[in-house]
């Protein structure tokens, strides 16, 4: 069965200070203009980018939305194609052109957005011309529109949380073979033999994933560490799935931004779409919400 990563990276939204909330009024009018089967489109960097399905859902008595923003491009034709090579081209009228979903979420009670790390799709640089493009657009907002941006919210504890975790699922990492292996020969590595391995077998790249009930912590911690430290400049990638009081966190230890993921198993002809990529964000916050609270909210509102 094939599987589908489907990655969030979360953003604080700063707003004057005298005009915060606007981002919740903008939506609730979206969200009666697609009830009308309208949408509302803005040019950004030179394609149209809109709101076609918003969702306002509530947990512990706050609420939050999740919604696609889609991304039209009428500056080019879409193709498709199946195994054989066979194609069908698609959109050739000056008005149309291929889309593609990004999902995001926002929880007006900590002004955070989680945004769908999507290729082709709306990034945060695209994301924040775009409300502050529609929020004047709409007059939800007639001045000082140009101040609400996104800030990236950092995570600089990964580590940490993994070490005092209660237990890890999984780890998985991959890195580059080195071109002349005798540069990094020493035992001390801890990949060593499997570069020795991979490059005897005319390998370029290691992928391992080390997948268990209960590893402990402590082991896995060490192992990070020593990745970190001896395998830096060629890794590529380092993930963990770690557990606290029975709650699983997937973790990427490259990143210092706060980012979560989740592989969604893909049954025979099913795709993903708007609503795969709607419930699968709404999972990854829902992950995430206690967390967002704890950064955002004093102690006294927790």
């Amino acid at each position: 069965m094939p599987t589908k990563r489907i990655t969030c990276n979360f953003f604080y939204l700063n707003e004057p200070v005298d005009n915060k909330g606007q981002l919740e009024y903008l939506l609730v009018d979206q969200k009666e203009l697609i009830n009308e089967d309208k949408v509302f489109n803005v040019e950004v960097s030179g394609v149209i980018l809109r709101f076609t399905n918003l969702e306002k859902k509530t947990v512990n008595q706050n609420d939050y939305w999740i919604g696609i923003i889609e991304r039209l491009d009428t500056t080019e034709q879409g193709e498709i194609s199946n195994l054989e090579g066979e194609k069908q081209i698609f959109a050739t009228e000056e008005d149309e052109g291929p889309i593609v979903n990004t999902g995001f979420i926002y929880y007006p009670l900590t002004n955070t957005i989680g945004l769908h790390k999507k290729i082709g799709g709306v990034n945060d640089k695209m994301l924040g011309v775009f409300i502050r493009r529609v929020l004047k657009q709409t007059n939800i907002v007639t001045k000082h529109n140009t101040k609400y941006q996104l800030d990236l919210i950092p995570d600089l504890d990964k580590i940490t949380r993994l070490k005092k975790a209660d237990s890890v699922k999984t780890l998985e990492y991959s890195y580059k073979i080195p071109e002349d292996i005798s540069s990094v020969a020493s035992e001390e590595r801890p990949m060593f033999g499997d570069l020795l391995l991979a490059k005897y077998l005319e390998g370029d790249r290691i992928k391992v994933k080390l997948d268990a009930k209960e590893m402990d912590p402590r082991v896995i911690y060490k192992k990070v560490k020593d990745i970190l430290t001896y395998e830096k400049d060629n890794i590529g990638s380092l993930r963990a799935v770690s557990e606290h009081n029975h709650i699983e966190e997937p973790l990427d230890l490259l990143s210092d931004r706060l980012t979560d993921y989740y592989d969604v198993d893909l049954p025979k002809g099913v795709k993903e779409n708007e609503i795969l990529i709607m419930e699968t964000i709404d999972e990854i916050f829902l992950n995430q919400r206690k967390l967002l609270q704890k950064m955002y909210l004093k102690s006294e509102e927790l």
